[in-house]
């Protein structure tokens, strides 16, 4: 993003030695982001070495400020959550709609963050919404559940986040609810796939764990307040399209904004009760190229026949008013 600043240095650790190295391990990966496009494949390389080495033995004193380019400040160590690692070196994550939150949402608005992992979106949301806004915060996953709340009171936003501790779905609770020992962003209501990419990128049964957890709806919520709702960030890997009509009922501001991803086979199902309604879609681009480098995209038009097209997810931004010109991508996206 255009004037971005990385964090703060980091806090010194009492022996100097895994400081040193930390900082100097995500200097590298700072500037690997700025190598040309045909060094991308060793890019990778850093980054993924660079994040797996921050495991290892001599890193255990490394306890650097997670700050984002936005102040906002995250607790523990870069390798305890996926997100926390990313804006270890990143200082952001999503960028596309990092920025739309920042535009779109105004101070005294009402916001939902529908599975809110470590609470990265739900702070950019309260840091927009100011004092007299609101956002309520919806995850399932315990321990995700725990940093989120550590999160929130970090940066002295306890007044103005309600967490819920709940899997958002249709289906009263309590519900299963299965964890990736893997990658706390993988927490999900379906089993974990049997077969295909996503097993290969999730892992088989032994990589999970089942717990049982609340269920709600944002009208269980929130009441009648649910049609105050301005902005919602839906993540809750791939049960999107079981909570739409439950958005579409009850979610009734006349700029209501859903940045949604959806995955297959339920991309369709999750799109099309908000075409019949006459929502404007937009691609979100969030295809994960920002994770290793800093250009300044933004989000596109998308035609809802060509997100249905797509195989595995989509990320997009649904919305019953056109955006601001300044929102959008000037030419074609890149």
């Amino acid at each position: 993003m255009k004037g971005e600043r990385m964090p703060d240095t980091p806090d010194s650790d009492p022996a100097g030695t895994s400081t040193s190295a930390g900082d100097q391990l995500r200097r590298l990966l700072q500037a690997s982001m700025g190598w040309p496009a045909w060094a991308t494949p060793i890019t990778w390389i850093v980054l993924i070495g660079g994040l797996v080495l921050l495991r290892a033995g001599w890193f255990r004193n490394y306890r650097p400020r997670l700050r984002t380019v936005h102040g906002i400040e995250l607790e523990g160590r870069p390798t305890d959550s996926m997100l926390s690692a990313v804006v270890f070196y990143r200082g952001l994550f999503e960028p596309v709609l990092t920025r739309l939150i920042e535009q779109l949402v105004q101070p005294g608005d009402l916001c939902v963050d529908a599975g809110a992992n470590v609470g990265y979106f739900t702070l950019l949301m309260a840091n927009r919404a100011g004092p007299a806004g609101q956002v309520l915060a919806i995850e399932a996953a315990p321990r995700n559940l725990q940093r989120l709340q550590r999160n929130i009171a970090r940066n002295g936003w306890t007044d103005r986040v309600r967490v819920l501790g709940a899997a958002y779905t249709n289906a009263p609770g309590p519900i299963a609810f299965y964890i990736s020992r893997r990658n706390d962003m993988h927490c999900r209501l379906a089993a974990p796939p049997t077969r295909g990419f996503d097993r290969w990128l999730m892992g088989g049964a032994r990589s999970w764990r089942v717990t049982t957890v609340p269920t709600t709806t944002l009208h269980q919520a929130l009441g009648a307040g649910a049609s105050r709702v301005g902005f919602i960030k839906l993540d809750i890997e791939g049960a999107e399209h079981l909570v739409v009509q439950d958005i579409l009922d009850h979610c009734t501001h006349p700029s209501l904004r859903v940045a949604m991803e959806a995955k297959a086979p339920h991309i369709r199902a999750a799109l099309e009760p908000f075409e019949a309604a006459g929502f404007l879609l937009y691609d979100l681009h969030n295809d994960y190229r920002w994770l290793y480098n800093r250009s300044e995209r933004r989000a596109t038009p998308l035609a809802y026949s060509q997100a249905y097209l797509r195989r595995s997810m989509v990320d997009v931004l649904l919305s019953r008013q056109p955006l601001p010109a300044d929102c959008l991508q000037a030419g074609p996206a890149v």
